[in-house]
């Protein structure tokens, strides 16, 4: 009577198992996708291709924002300081 519960307890063994696979296989899906969208999401080449106006536009911002930082602000008329 003993070989009985040994055999349940190998069966229910042999399915957690299984289950155990099946979970990892599923998370491990999961995060190849994740990584996937993070990749997409972040590439800023096709960011840029989906919004050109805004590109050029925040180019231009950034290039007149650093022109200004680098023009002397303290010239009197005439030149003189």
């Amino acid at each position: 009577m003993t070989a009985r519960p040994n055999l349940v307890l190998g069966d229910e063994l042999a399915r957690a198992e299984a289950d155990l696979e099946q979970a990892r296989e599923r998370v491990a899906s999961s995060i190849s996708a994740l990584r996937d969208e993070v990749a997409r999401q972040a590439d800023w080449r096709r960011w840029l291709s989906r919004h050109p106006v805004i590109s050029v536009g925040g180019a231009l911002a950034l290039g007149f924002w650093l022109g200004a930082r680098r023009r002397p602000h303290h010239l009197e008329i005439g030149g003189r300081r």
